[in-house]
């Protein structure tokens, strides 16, 4: 009877016998289609990062955006009440 043969796992064979890992995984895919996409970009690259720092930058991104909005609502509340348009006829 013959004996069957061993197969070793799949893979390149290192000078000490062993077999290489698997290289890393391509770049993830992108989320949407539209090529460069600014919301796409900020959602992967946050993904990437420590959990504290999405926390501090969304906290300064609150803080920003109340103070742009405390000067449009004071910028708001200086402007005087529009001038009425009169008619004028030309003779």
């Amino acid at each position: 009877m013959a004996q069957a043969k061993r197969t070793e796992p799949r893979g390149k064979r290192t000078s000490g016998g062993g077999v290489r890992a698997a290289p890393p995984p391509a770049a993830p895919i992108p989320l949407c289609s539209v090529p460069f996409c600014p919301i796409c970009m900020a959602v992967t690259a946050v993904g990437e990062v420590r959990p504290e720092f999405v926390d501090h930058l969304m906290a300064a991104g609150r803080e920003f955006l109340l103070a742009l909005r405390a000067v449009i609502d004071t910028r708001l509340e200086g402007l005087e009440a529009p001038v009425k348009l009169e008619r004028l006829t030309i003779e």
